[in-house]
């Protein structure tokens, strides 16, 4: 599996001290001496002292400061495995004679799945699964989709610094007894309109199947056991790549020494 690898500073200027100034001048006499010193009256004021607003009595409070709605990293939870958790060359080259990945196609829902099972899908990388399959990830993995949503957001931004397409995000399970792990296929970076087009999704595919399996494999080596892997028919439904193309890619896949060499594909609809 691929690792999927992340004030305002406000100046105080204090008024001379008048007091500090009044006390040199007097130094040289007694303090106690006023004689020479007169206190003007108010006809002697500056206009602008005479004619001076008063401060309002107003004590409405002032309005809070707009909530940051970022959201938080949820440091209570287990950390997934990304691009950035594995080495920078961690692709061993395959040889020519080694296995393509096999599927094999099953009929119901993909989430009655026994535990120490993977659940593969495809997602955007703005942190939403908002729609079709991904927001039935959502509703059943609320906080596996914290650590995704965080993983988008803050670990990485959709604006400066988005998470790679063609990497994958490998997520433990935590939510309730269940023993699902869910795997996030990065194969577009937007979503909707903004989605990626399909021979980019397709490409995306690929790398980010072969860097899941990779995380599998590494999973595997801690003791940690997979025992099943499942996937839904990725890209085929808000991405609007048809499912042909997406299989073709991942049955080209050669499957290197370690890795899981089946795959289940499962079809609510048929």
């Amino acid at each position: 599996m691929s690792n999927s690898k992340n004030s305002t500073i406000t100046s105080y200027f204090a008024p001379k001290n008048v007091a500090s100034n009044k006390s040199k001048t007097n130094k040289s006499g007694d303090e106690n001496d006023t004689s020479d010193i007169s206190t003007p009256s108010q006809e002697d004021q500056p206009e602008k002292t005479q004619n001076k607003r008063r401060l309002s009595s107003n004590t409405s409070p002032k309005p809070e400061k707009r909530q940051d709605t970022k959201p938080n990293k949820p440091s209570d939870l287990p950390l997934a495995l990304s691009h950035s958790s594995l080495p920078k060359i961690w692709l061993v080259p395959a040889s020519s004679t080694s296995p393509t990945l096999n599927l094999t196609y099953y009929t119901g829902p993909i989430f009655t799945a026994p535990p120490r099972t993977l659940l593969i899908h495809a997602c955007n990388t703005h942190g939403a699964w908002g729609s079709g399959i991904a927001l039935a990830f959502k509703q059943r993995y609320p906080l596996a989709y914290k650590i995704y949503n965080s993983f988008c957001l803050v670990t990485h931004s959709p604006k400066s610094r988005p998470v790679p397409t063609g990497t994958a995000l490998l997520i433990p399970p935590v939510d309730g007894d269940l023993g699902h792990w869910i795997g996030c296929l990065f194969t577009s970076r937007g979503f909707g309109k903004a989605r990626d087009g399909g021979d980019v999704i397709v490409e995306n595919t690929g790398p980010a199947m072969e860097m899941v399996l990779e995380m599998v494999r590494r999973v595997g080596e801690e003791g940690q056991v997979i025992d099943e892997v499942r996937m839904c028919r990725v890209n085929s439904g808000k991405f609007g790549v048809p499912w042909e193309r997406s299989a073709r890619t991942l049955e080209g896949i050669r499957v290197r020494e370690g890795w899981v060499g089946s795959v289940q594909v499962w079809d609510p609809d048929k």
